[in-house]
């Protein structure tokens, strides 16, 4: 059961004293010894995403490159083929989702809208005109005059809910373009392809300050202005703590979040509504230089990416966010204010902030339903996982012996690439140095046997063709295992079939995989993300005319399901007109802008429009009739009429200029 809360959403933690300081303190270690847990359950996780990220960065695991540096001069290279295939994917990904002109969402009203309000006015409206014209009409008329008007009454309604309908989608697509969602949701995605899963936060309030220059009777005058708007933050799943025991979204009941602050920004939180102020400047007492830690795949992230360290401390503060279910003693121990009809032995939705084992924040989940904010959505879902699997991941074998297969090819060819000599410096002249070899080289020799060279060459195997029919067979095997072919990225092959309808079967064949990719998006992270913002208007939207009985409809899947038919479509149709009879009853210009748009080709740059054809076939009429000596009748280019020397004009009799100008077209 949940705690409705005041305009403010929130419950604050009380005045910490020394008694209620010990009884924040203790429901703050119970917290801590959970999050203790749900790390350690993470680690294996936390090392996968870490190899990913050397994948995708196109690096060597530290244990595989000191085997390689230990056998001395060896090739080091790195096949790059991990990051094409996670770009490949990714920007397939954001193309189909955010398509120009396009929505990934829309809002629609359910089959059965409920408009109580205005249904209830309207309602009123009708009985009162029923009941004036009962009084001047035939009362055998009444009944009818009842239908025809709730018949009008469900119109209205009707009619009113499609105008909220359209307010609130209008309201959402304009707070997200405030907050660059797509920008964040592309930020989320990335970390989806490359690691398995991502993550978005959205639904929660969030206060936003921001200043303008007004004109007063002294001049201009800075102003502060706070307004409410709702969250919407790309979220890294390393600093995400989920339920270990969840599978899924589904049934994750509580979840960590691991904020790493300045502090400055730890400071400004005393300024938020909730957060115990003595509690935050005891913490900062206590840590001068911070309390932050690294953990071990902070300091790996950084080794990624060439950041040198510069000290051991970071001078930063972490602090704990806790989304779940908690006893209803231990919230009110830690200052959650509870009516007396409550029963404080059930569990209640809570959202607690925690530093160092201290409460600093307590409050029940203003959120309609108790809901945790966070949206965590895989690429590919595993059975019996919470944590999807990424391209870096379904490829890492083949990766793995691409580079090796790699390495021993350059090796080989370095070796290969010139003979071993054998040199017996026993019957060499003095002073002759056999490391300098060159063309025409002569070596002197003193005595010894005259049947026994003083220098052999060896000529080392070259293996080349082996080593590359490995490599082309596991760059195979990974296009296999991710259902990304090389031709979507850009690469040509010689048995590609290169028709349009080819192609345009070879691209459909290859989003069989991307379709579960997309659904999961849908699924997982627009229809519930979309759904928390319509959640937020509905409780702190001012204006009355956006709110409404609604659902949401994810377009992803959608939009990539019909493009797929609707470019086979068109691709047929073409081929069944593809005849004198039915050309000319086609609109062809129409029909194949329509296939170039399904194709993602930009039809204004590849298809002539009519007005250019003609012009063409004018200036092509006139060049013809000019070279036989003979006239051309005046011909439309769009602008005008043309000469036959393609210029505006009368045409004008052979040998002559357009009129007034003397002189033509050479005969």
């Amino acid at each position: 059961m949940n705690k409705e809360l005041g305009p403010e959403g929130i419950s604050a933690a009380v005045d910490a004293t020394e008694e209620e300081l010990h009884e924040l303190n203790s429901l703050g270690m119970i917290l801590e010894s959970k999050y203790t847990e749900y790390k350690d359950a993470r680690d294996d996780i936390e090392d996968n995403w870490i190899e990913d990220l050397r994948a995708f960065m196109g690096q060597y695991d530290p244990e595989v490159l000191a085997k390689i540096q230990s056998k001395g001069e060896r090739s080091q290279v790195y096949v790059g083929l991990t990051r094409t295939k996670v770009l490949a994917a990714f920007s397939r990904i954001t193309d189909l989702l955010f398509q120009p002109g396009q929505k990934f969402f829309s809002i629609e009203p359910t089959p059965v809208s409920k408009q109580p309000l205005v249904e209830q006015q309207l309602t009123e409206q009708a009985a009162l005109e029923i009941m004036q014209a009962a009084e001047v009409v035939d009362p055998g008329l009444v009944d009818d005059l009842i239908v025809a008007r709730m018949d009008e009454l469900k119109q209205e309604i009707e009619e009113e809910t499609e105008r909220r309908v359209d307010n609130m989608e209008e309201a959402i697509l304009d707070q997200a373009v405030e907050s660059n969602l797509e920008g964040k949701m592309k930020d989320a995605i990335m970390e989806q392809v490359i690691f398995g899963t991502g993550a978005m936060k959205a639904g929660t309030l969030r206060v936003e300050k921001d200043h303008k220059w007004i004109k007063g009777e002294e001049g201009f005058q800075l102003v502060y202005e706070e307004s409410a708007f709702p969250e919407m933050e790309a979220v890294s799943v390393f600093d995400l703590y989920p339920d270990p025991h969840a599978t899924s979204m589904d049934d994750l009941r509580d979840l960590f979040r691991r904020h790493i602050i300045a502090r400055q920004e730890f400071r400004d939180l005393k300024d938020f509504p909730g957060f115990n102020e003595d509690l935050i400047n005891e913490c900062i007492e206590m840590n001068p230089e911070g309390n932050h830690d690294e953990a071990q795949h902070e300091k790996d992230r950084r080794q990624i990416a060439n950041v040198n360290d510069r000290s051991a401390e970071t001078n930063k503060f972490e602090l704990l966010e806790y989304w779940g279910s908690l006893n209803g003693y231990d919230l009110q121990d830690a200052g959650v204010e509870f009516g007396e009809d409550d029963d404080l032995a059930q569990e209640y939705h809570a959202n607690v902030w925690t530093v160092d084992g201290k409460v600093i924040k307590a409050q029940l989940n203003p959120l309609p339903g108790g809901i945790i904010p966070y949206f965590i959505f895989p690429y590919e879902k595993n059975p019996h996982a919470f944590w999807g699997t990424g391209v870096p991941r379904m490829m890492r074998d083949s990766q793995a012996t691409m580079n090796a297969a790699t390495r021993i090819y350059l090796d080989n060819v370095a070796l290969s690439s010139g003979p071993m000599v054998e040199v017996n410096t026993d019957i060499m002249a003095s002073g002759e140095d056999p490391t300098e070899l060159y063309p025409w080289r002569v070596f002197l020799r003193e005595g010894g046997d005259g049947n026994q060279p003083m220098v052999r060459f060896y000529q080392p195997q070259s293996n080349s063709p082996a080593l590359v029919s490995v490599i082309e067979l596991f760059r195979r095997f990974a296009d296999e295992t991710t259902a990304l072919p090389s031709y979507t990225h850009g690469q040509t092959q010689s048995s590609l079939n290169r028709t349009a309808t080819g192609i345009s079967i070879l691209m459909s064949n290859a989003n069989i995989v991307l379709k579960s990719v997309i659904k999961n998006i849908d699924d997982y992270l627009t229809k519930p993300m979309i759904r928390s913002l319509y959640d937020w208007n509905m409780t702190w939207n001012e204006n009355e005319n956006v709110k409404s009985d609604m659902r949401i409809v994810a377009k992803g899947s959608t939009a990539l399901i019909q493009k797929e038919v609707q470019s086979q479509r068109l691709l047929q149709f073409l081929s069944l007109i593809n005849n004198p009879i039915d050309a000319q009853m086609v609109d062809r210009e129409k029909l194949l802008t329509d296939i170039a748009k399904s194709l993602d080709i930009d039809p204004e740059e590849v298809i002539k429009s009519q007005k250019e054809i003609m012009d063409e076939q004018a200036l092509q009429q006139a060049i013809i009739a000019s070279q036989q000596g003979g006239q051309v009748d005046q011909v439309p280019n769009g602008d005008g009429m043309v000469g036959p020397d393609g210029r505006n004009g009368v045409a004008p009799p052979n040998g002559a200029g357009p009129v007034g100008n003397n002189g033509g077209l050479p005969l």
